[in-house]
């Protein structure tokens, strides 16, 4: 439990003034679906033979097989069948192929737009997924314009595109970046000539409402009025903004003379927000997915921005603000780039509802031992991969000792035993739940401990050649890898 302003913990039933506030109703971690999707669906991972490198290389592949011969109905059908072995996957492709389109000219642009349209009319691409697929963009689109100065100004026209087309719904245009809007607003009306005076009326509305929830929140730090916050937002109707709310709030409540005490006057405002139906589970979403994509800006003038922001989410998934299912998704889109998955990582390991406790070492030696043990039994890839996750983030020590003691356990059983660890440790690399790092340091791992090994299992130092040579073969370990000089000899 996390503790508010006072030093108290908080529970289900949080004091406000002189009475109590309910917070036992339905809270937005409960409800299940939102405009980013089902929570099934956003917790959706690659199968066990994919990683997402594999992923975009076929969808990159198929999206240049389709602008050579621009033919919809046949680049559905393959784009179908990816999606039928990586369901969870449609926000990837759409962001890849949209990417595609910013570096293409008007034909090619228009390709790209039939064929989103293709896709959903087939139930491929849903409206949930493009705007995941939006979102992603929306968040990066600065670092994309770098590289591609024409990018802001197609990804508008593509956004326009998707609304005529019917993909994704005209309200998508509200949660546009304000950046973003002025960027595309200062290039004139002749470059976006379908939506530039609709883009002029959401900008204009959208300064507004932040100057306002601005002076709101200033106000709220120095009164905790929760019920003056309600009724200001009500009386500017602008619901459709209010995940700017939610981000300047956060971002405000860092630069508090205390910080703590920020952090849990926020929480109290949000949850008193949200039961009280002013502030939904997607203005909670697209708040924290514009907090992840601003990390690096906002260090610049505060340098704990990231750990802030840890143990914000970390209260918020234990407040039932957010979801689990909802943070891995960001995690899978990279929301936020390397920063934004170190927060989200450390923000997963403290909530403990979802995720295992942090391990001891003794504690996390026997964990490791029973699911290797229990894989060995089931032969179960999916669920060892699960467990997996919910140590995760593992350190370099530790995720080499999971590598060594797959192979240790297995060398002390039969072949059969030896088959299944190496097909595990290749899935394991291969989706990207170890690095290529961590396994080789399990293998030096392994050769360090041979003398005590070969005592225990007499042809260890043949079995772990197999191992060496297998890895090689399956291209998760170096051709180049050597036992490490330091490794005693049998």
């Amino acid at each position: 439990k996390h503790q508010t302003s006072s030093g108290g913990p908080r529970g289900p039933w949080v004091q406000q003034g002189c009475g109590f506030l309910d917070m036992s109703s339905e809270r937005p971690a409960r409800v299940r679906t939102s405009k980013f999707g089902k929570d099934e669906e956003l917790a959706g991972e690659l199968p066990p033979t994919w990683t997402l490198q594999k992923f975009q290389t076929e969808v990159t592949s198929a999206l240049n097989e389709y602008f050579l011969a621009k033919i919809v109905d046949e680049a559905v059908v393959r784009m179908r069948a990816l999606l039928a072995e990586c369901p969870g996957f449609a926000d990837e492709l759409g962001v890849l192929a949209i990417r595609t389109a910013l570096d293409r000219d008007e034909a090619g642009q228009k390709a790209v737009l039939d064929l989103l349209s293709g896709l959903q009319k087939s139930g491929s691409l849903d409206s949930a997924a493009l705007v995941r697929t939006f979102e992603k963009l929306f968040c990066t689109w600065e670092d994309i314009a770098i590289d591609s100065p024409k990018a802001p100004v197609v990804l508008l026209i593509m956004l326009f595109g998707c609304i005529s087309c019917d993909v994704v719904h005209r309200d998508l245009l509200t949660k546009l970046p304000e950046n973003l809007m002025n960027t595309g607003l200062a290039k004139g009306k002749s470059t976006l000539p379908q939506g530039h005076e609709m883009l002029m009326d959401v900008a204009a509305e959208l300064k507004e409402f932040k100057f306002q929830t601005s002076a709101a929140l200033e106000d709220y730090f120095s009164t905790a009025s929760v019920e003056t916050v309600a009724r200001r937002l009500n009386e500017l109707g602008q619901r459709q903004y209010q995940h700017e709310f939610v981000k300047k709030a956060i971002v405000m409540s860092f630069s508090q003379q205390d910080p703590i005490a920020g952090r849990e006057s926020v929480l109290l405002l949000f949850q008193h927000l949200s039961t009280a139906s002013e502030l939904s589970k997607d203005d909670l979403q697209w708040g924290i997915t514009r907090l992840l994509s601003q990390l690096s800006d906002l260090e610049l003038d505060c340098p704990r921005a990231s750990d802030l922001t840890i143990e914000f989410l970390t209260c918020m998934v234990a407040d039932e603000l957010v979801s689990v299912p909802f943070l891995r998704r960001c995690r899978i889109l990279r929301i936020g780039g390397a920063g934004g998955l170190l927060v989200l990582d450390a923000a997963q390991r403290r909530t403990p509802e979802y995720s295992k406790k942090e391990l001891g070492t003794v504690q996390f030696k026997r964990e490791i031992g029973t699911m290797i043990l229990e894989y060995f039994n089931s032969s179960d890839q999916v669920e060892f991969t699960r467990c997996v996750r919910d140590l995760a983030p593992l350190s370099q020590e530790r995720g080499a000792e999971l590598v060594r003691k797959v192979m240790h356990l297995a060398m002390e059983r039969s072949g059969n035993e030896c088959e299944q660890a190496l097909k595990l440790l290749v899935s394991l690399s291969r989706n990207e739940e170890i690095s290529e790092e961590i396994l080789e340091l399990g293998f030096d791992d392994l050769y360090r401990r041979m003398p005590d090994l070969i005592l225990d299992v007499p042809d260890g130092d043949e079995m772990a050649k197999a191992f060496v040579v297998e890895a090689q073969k399956a291209g998760v370990l170096r051709d180049t890898w050597s036992i490490p000089e330091n490794a005693l000899s049998p």
